[in-house]
């Protein structure tokens, strides 16, 4: 059996996994890559609108010749997940891209916000057996998701959801939880259920452009409520519900600086997905400031892969994930978690990934 064959893994062989690449950094067998900076929609809460975003930048696209200089590199390579702060399908080179990755056994996964997948991309994704497809979804309905998707036309997604539910690639449905969503959660079970997504995926947003307070859903009872209903949901219709967060702040093993690298349009390497671009982010009314660049670890067509991955900055970040890392499902009340943000804030002398210890991500307050 190649490990490289096996994309991702739950239960046992996810904790073994966690505690080995703990042990020794391997070569990466995934990848994230940003393969377009550049939307069809204009979301009010998109993280497109932060200062800092990567898609401000000149250059647009990853290229096929940029990809196939990247997998040299990395040869371990067995699955490629594109991401970033623009749409992968408006990439006039992501087909390509797709087939080259089919061509040298190298799985796919696709995020995207569904509003362009035509029939064509369906047959090509299927015969070059793309492996994942993830369909931003943030409401149902035509008034709340086309302000929620701003420029997306609902009958045309639902369309493609039906396309893609038909097409026999597993599938998910990623929805953004906010105050004026939140609602809909057990509705969002019943359309992944109805155009034959499996699974679904609740995610918290990313408040990279203002403070969260009108975006953040409360973690009073009616919201607890509506949790326990789609769990309910879930179940009856058996779609699976990937991240079952809380409302609250819970901690999760986050492996991503341990195997998997996100790699921008220039070939920089940044800590996780989450990190790209990001200069400040906001949770529950406080700011936490990145200093720039804090989380780009170097240029693997200027330096190399193997030196950055295996590099200083690499390991000084690792080492600080290993020492502040909790049991698994703790939670804390949103005013610990404030609490945690502000001693960190507050440190005369702070090491360069000290913001690691109150990461968003990794707490679930932000992304997945």
């Amino acid at each position: 059996m190649k490990l490289k064959r096996i994309p991702e893994s739950q239960g046992w062989i996810q904790r073994v996994g966690e505690w080995a690449v703990r042990q020794h950094t391997f070569m990466p067998r995934m990848i994230d890559l940003e393969v377009s900076r550049v939307c069809n929609l204009s979301c009010p809460a998109c993280m497109r609108r932060a200062e800092t975003s990567l898609s401000h930048k000149a250059e647009k696209y990853c290229t096929l010749d940029k990809f196939k200089a990247i997998h040299a590199q990395i040869p371990t390579l067995g699955t490629l997940n594109f991401m970033g702060d623009g749409e992968p399908l408006m990439n006039p080179e992501l087909p390509d891209i797709i087939h080259y990755a089919a061509m040298n056994d190298i799985h796919t996964v696709l995020t995207t916000n569904g509003c362009l997948i035509e029939p064509k991309h369906i047959a090509q994704w299927q015969k070059d057996k793309v492996y994942h497809i993830h369909v931003s979804v943030d409401a149902m309905g035509k008034e709340l998701y086309e302000k929620t998707r701003a420029g997306a036309d609902w009958s045309k997604t639902l369309q493609n959801l039906y396309l893609v539910g038909r097409s026999g690639i597993p599938a998910c449905i990623n929805c953004v939880l906010t105050k004026q969503n939140i609602h809909q959660m057990p509705r969002m079970v019943e359309l992944a259920h109805t155009v034959g997504f499996r699974e679904i995926t609740f995610l918290m947003p990313i408040c990279a452009y203002g403070p969260d307070e009108a975006i953040r859903p409360d973690n009073g009872p009616e919201n607890y409520s509506l949790f326990l209903q789609t769990q309910q949901m879930c179940m009856a219709l058996g779609v699976k519900w990937i991240f079952p967060l809380t409302l609250n702040p819970t901690f999760r093993h986050f492996s991503f600086p341990f195997i998997r690298p996100e790699i921008s349009v220039e070939g920089d390497l940044w800590a996780c997905c989450y990190s790209l671009g990001r200069g400040k982010t906001w949770m529950m009314g406080e700011e936490i400031h990145i200093p720039e660049g804090t989380y780009n670890m170097g240029n693997m067509f200027k330096e190399g892969f193997k030196e950055v991955w295996y590099g200083n900055k690499y390991k000084e970040l690792r080492e600080v994930y290993k020492r502040t890392e909790v049991t698994r499902g703790t939670i804390l009340t949103r005013e610990e978690y404030v609490n945690r943000i502000r001693n960190v804030q507050s440190r005369v002398h702070k090491g360069l990934f000290d913001h690691c210890e109150i990461c968003p991500a990794r707490w679930g307050t932000a992304c997945s």
